[in-house]
């Protein structure tokens, strides 16, 4: 005779899927990085604003490399500690698929910004560029980020973190 014992227990799905998905900050605010330049808060704002009237986003491109985009920005915004984003990988380019496996395996983490000056200042006293308005024009999964703090914070984060019982699958 076999006993069979169902556990009603909740459990969290890490992942449902293996969809691309994943989220960061793309920079983060009041930071020198290695070229000495500080983002201010705000200075994202103008440049998202205009993209979105347009119905459009930033490339997502490997390593800044114009003729390899990757993937799709799906989600941007300015926050108390950067411009946070949501980025899905092209699972059917084989450079996506690359990126997207080291990501999962925490081998590339850092993300980096290209983008054009339209206003800034200088900080004397950190001796760095202040960087108040730029016109942003992509954003690159890399491995090395000027901005040491930019980094992936999650992979498949968007469909993860679901509290399911057992009679959400049964």
């Amino acid at each position: 005779m076999t006993i069979i014992e169902h556990v009603r227990r909740p459990f969290l799905i890490k992942s449902l899927d293996q969809d691309g998905m994943f989220t960061g900050y793309a920079s983060v605010f009041g930071a020198v990085d290695s070229q000495s330049e500080v983002v201010e808060r705000g200075a994202f704002a103008r440049s998202l604003a205009e993209m979105r009237s347009a119905g459009r986003a930033p490339a997502m491109l490997w390593m800044h490399d114009p003729s390899l985009p990757i993937g799709i920005w799906v989600e941007m915004r300015e926050d108390a500690k950067g411009l946070y984003v949501e980025g899905r990988l092209a699972l059917s380019t084989q450079k996506g698929r690359e990126a997207y496996e080291l990501l999962k395996m925490g081998a590339l983490t850092g993300l980096s910004i290209g983008y054009r000056v339209v206003r800034c200042g200088i900080d004397k006293v950190r001796k760095a560029r202040v960087l108040l308005d730029v016109e942003l024009f992509e954003i690159s999964l890399v491995t090395f980020p000027a901005n040491d703090r930019a980094r992936v914070e999650a992979v498949n984060k968007a469909r993860a973190g679901k509290i399911l019982t057992e009679r959400d699958v049964l």
